[in-house]
């Protein structure tokens, strides 16, 4: 065996990370019994020595997306609003006073949209990604309009706050 071919796992700062190999067979078993692909046909190698794949896979005959009893879906419009009309939401989190926001349609609808493009982006990794899950993307939207799942919607990461909230930490 020549001296540069390593014979463990690979120094966490090897240029090569993360290592791409052929998917293991018990993957491939996997994806065929879902019913699904391994993506690219790629597995990939950590430092550590763990690994990962991506699989893609139909969804179930019973989800909500695919449902079709052949009528036409009206929207639920749980809050629904004319033209003109304002509505104010009022917003409570423990340890923090009360605030409350007027909204129109047009802010509401605004707002909506931003969280709606924030979950698309984010469910197609920036429209790089094709295969998507609509749970994922729901969950998204749910973040993007309400934020974290957390006590305040906030994170404490920096980097995953809004433009509007960074900086601002000891303000909370």
């Amino acid at each position: 065996m020549p001296d540069d071919k390593p014979t463990g796992p690979l120094p966490p700062d090897h240029p090569d990370w993360p290592l791409s190999i052929e998917p293991p067979a018990i993957l491939k078993e996997l994806a065929r019994g879902a019913g699904g692909t391994i993506d690219n046909g790629e597995a990939f190698v950590l430092p550590d020595g763990s690994g990962f794949a991506t699989m893609s896979m139909p969804l179930p005959r019973d989800h909500w997306l695919t449902q079709d009893d052949g009528s036409y879906d009206p929207p639920p419009m749980r809050l629904r609003m004319g033209k003109g009309a304002r509505t104010m939401i009022l917003q409570s989190a423990p340890d923090e006073p009360p605030r409350s926001m007027t909204v129109d349609r047009d802010e509401l609808a605004e707002l909506i949209r931003e969280a709606g493009r924030y979950a698309y982006r984010a469910n197609t990794n920036k429209g790089k990604v094709e295969d998507q899950d609509p749970d994922s993307f729901l969950q998204n939207l749910v973040v993007g309009l309400l934020g974290y799942w957390t006590d305040d919607g906030r994170t404490d990461d920096e980097w995953a706050l809004p433009i509007h909230e960074r900086g601002k930490r000891e303000q909370r």
